[in-house]
């Protein structure tokens, strides 16, 4: 794979430096100062956008468009089905009645811890961020923060705020861009495309398509004052909507558990370490001045629901993972799956893979033995629990054709073209097989 292959949109970022000097223009040009002081949607009548935030919505509508276009969307209606009423549970009868704007939730199949909102209400959630969750009351968390940037106009509030100052609203989103783009052009070309990627999927897929309040959202976030008031109103939603706030620091600190792996650029508003240590203290001092530091009466964590509506994404998750080589991440994914559903074929063949992919980065050969007789072991689980199930029986071939056992690979090799004849691999498969034979 070539680096350029690895990361396009790096040479895309910096073509669109040539279009900062109109942007700024334009702006600048705008001499006259604009309220950054504007209510909150469902704070009085019926809600109607301004001038200049019509024209933020009709970019944001665009960009939408494009990254609906271009985005790999999570495809289960059930789960999107209950995202939102999640979603629903915490919006206001006063925000809920409103005609012009509509929260709506969606889920990005991608690995990064990533989340980001459009100010028409469009609630983007990447998987990795959701598979990394344990409760529905974190969820609610989540969800709460995401949507006061749209209920709360943040946008329009940044928008205004910039050309107040005589700043582009452009030129922060390209400039963070070409940061982005360039930390992973540098990984790509020490060899670390899984580092590329993380940064190549989220930021860069922005960049390319022009994605400016897309990348805003989810890079440079809205600045520290309207991230906190995300947080604040955002946990009252979660409060009101009878959810555990105490859930809250939880969220953060589950997002700084690396699993082992190495730390990756992950472009969520609390990204780094350092500002994960903030955020959690600020949590916790909000709930505790907030909240009494306890949720009194009633207040719901967990639910089956959440669990069962997330299983096959966090075991998706876990497959992407798995692919990019993050596989302390993958590890901890499968065993969520497994301690619920531990007669999961799928499941034990991903765990058959993380164990396999240990013993070829293993330098010393007794684990790396013991790391192959584990993927064996999953490989065959996952074989016994579902008969029909193909991919088993190919892993199971090469390890047993690798430990020199002929008859079982042939054994293996055989019922895996039974299985899937059809299979894209099948003539090397086949190859396998002859060898065996020729012996």
């Amino acid at each position: 794979m070539s680096k350029n292959a690895v990361f396009p949109a790096r040479h895309q970022s910096l073509r669109a430096i040539t279009s900062v000097a109109v942007v700024a223009a334009l702006l600048l040009g705008q001499a006259a100062c604009l309220t950054t002081n504007v209510p909150p949607v469902g704070a009085g009548p019926a809600f109607t956008p301004e001038n200049d935030e019509r024209r933020l919505w009709e970019q944001a509508q665009a960009e939408e468009r494009k990254l609906r276009d271009k985005a790999a969307l999570y495809q289960d209606p059930i789960l999107e089905g209950y995202l939102n009423d999640v979603g629903r549970r915490l919006v206001e009868p006063s925000v809920g009645d409103q005609e012009a704007i509509r929260i709506r939730v969606f889920a990005i199949q991608d690995p990064a811890l990533n989340a980001f909102t459009y100010p028409t209400g469009s609630i983007y959630v990447h998987t990795g961020l959701l598979a990394r969750l344990e409760n529905e009351a974190q969820l609610a968390v989540v969800l709460g923060h995401e949507m006061t940037h749209a209920t709360h106009r943040h946008a329009l509030e940044f928008q205004r705020s910039a050309r107040n100052k005589m700043i582009g609203f452009s030129i922060a989103s390209i400039v963070g861009s070409i940061m982005v783009a360039d930390a992973a052009g540098r990984k790509a070309e020490k060899g670390d495309y899984s580092g590329a990627y993380v940064l190549n999927q989220i930021g860069n897929s922005m960049v390319g398509l022009g994605l400016e309040l897309g990348f805003l959202a989810a890079v440079n976030g809205f600045g520290r004052e309207l991230e906190r008031e995300a947080d604040e109103v955002g946990l009252g939603r979660v409060d009101a909507a009878g959810y555990d706030p105490r859930q809250a620091p939880r969220v953060f600190e589950l997002l700084k558990d690396d699993h082992g792996d190495d730390r990756k650029l992950e472009v969520f508003f609390f990204g780094s370490h350092p500002r994960l240590d903030e955020r959690i203290a600020d949590m916790k001092e909000l709930v505790s001045q907030r909240y009494g530091g306890a949720a009194g009466g009633e207040r719901v964590s967990d639910t089956r629901e959440f669990r069962m509506r997330t299983r096959v994404l966090v075991r998706d998750d876990a497959a992407e993972n798995i692919r990019i080589g993050r596989l302390g991440t993958a590890g901890a994914e499968i065993g969520k799956v497994l301690d619920l559903t531990p007669n999961d074929p799928v499941a034990h063949f991903l765990a058959g893979q993380i164990a396999g992919k240990r013993a070829s980065d293993e330098k010393d050969r007794a684990r790396a033995d013991r790391f192959e007789d584990e993927a064996l072991k999953e490989y065959e689980e996952a074989a016994r629990l579902d008969p029909q199930f193909a991919d088993p029986h190919r892993a199971i071939g090469v390890l047993l054709y690798k430990s020199a056992d002929a008859e079982g690979a042939l054994r293996a090799f055989r019922r895996y073209l039974e299985l899937k004849p059809d299979a894209p691999d099948a003539r090397q498969v086949k190859d396998y097989i002859l060898e065996i034979e020729a012996r």
